[in-house]
C-alpha cells in the first residue's frame, strides 16, 4: 500500500503527508487541524503548513465551527474530489473487478478483516509514539507523543 501511496502522491504532485491529510478528511467530513494532526501523528505545525498548502491548491478549504467560534474546521473541495476519482479511478475498476466475483459473506469478510487491520496498526502506532527515540533516551516529539493516531497508514477514498 505505501508503494501505491508514494506513486499516486507523485502522480498528483503532492507529498504523501498530504495526500494522507486529504483521505482522511474526505472520509471524516469536516475536521479540524488539530483532529487531523492528532489522527496523522503530525505536529501542529507542520499540519498548519499541510493545510496551508492544500488550501492554496484548492483542495482543502476551512470554515468556522458552527457551534464553537474559536474552531476552523476544514473540508475537502469538489475539485478535490474530481482530482481524486481521476487519479484512483484506475485502482476503482480493478478493485470492482476483482471483487465481483465474491459472495455478500465473502465481501463482509474482508471488511471486518481490513477493518480489524486498520484497529491494529493505529494501536501499534500509538504505543510506538509513546516510545523514546530508537537508540536514545530522548524523549518522543512533545508534539506526537500527545498524538492518538487512529490508523496508521489511511487508505485514498474518493
Amino acid at each position: 500500500m505505501q508503494q501505491h501511496t508514494d506513486a499516486t502522491s507523485r502522480h498528483l504532485g503532492m507529498t504523501v503527508s498530504e495526500v494522507r491529510t486529504l483521505s482522511l478528511v474526505a472520509r471524516r467530513s469536516a475536521v479540524t487541524p488539530t483532529e487531523l494532526g492528532s489522527q496523522l501523528g503530525i505536529t501542529s505545525g507542520g499540519m498548519t503548513g499541510i493545510v496551508d498548502r492544500l488550501e492554496r491548491a484548492g483542495h482543502l478549504r476551512r470554515r468556522d465551527d458552527a457551534t464553537d467560534r474559536r474552531k476552523v474546521r476544514v473540508e475537502v473541495t469538489e475539485e478535490a474530489r474530481e482530482v481524486a476519482r481521476g487519479a484512483l479511478g484506475g485502482l476503482n475498476r480493478i478493485l470492482r473487478d476483482r471483487l465481483a466475483c465474491r459472495s455478500p459473506e465473502e465481501l463482509r469478510t474482508i471488511a471486518s478483516f481490513l477493518t480489524e487491520l486498520e484497529t491494529v496498526i493505529g494501536e501499534h502506532a500509538r504505543e510506538l509514539i509513546q516510545l523514546p527515540v530508537l537508540g536514545t533516551e530522548d524523549p518522543p516529539h512533545p508534539d506526537l507523543a500527545r498524538t492518538q493516531p487512529e490508523s496508521a497508514a489511511p487508505v485514498p477514498t474518493v
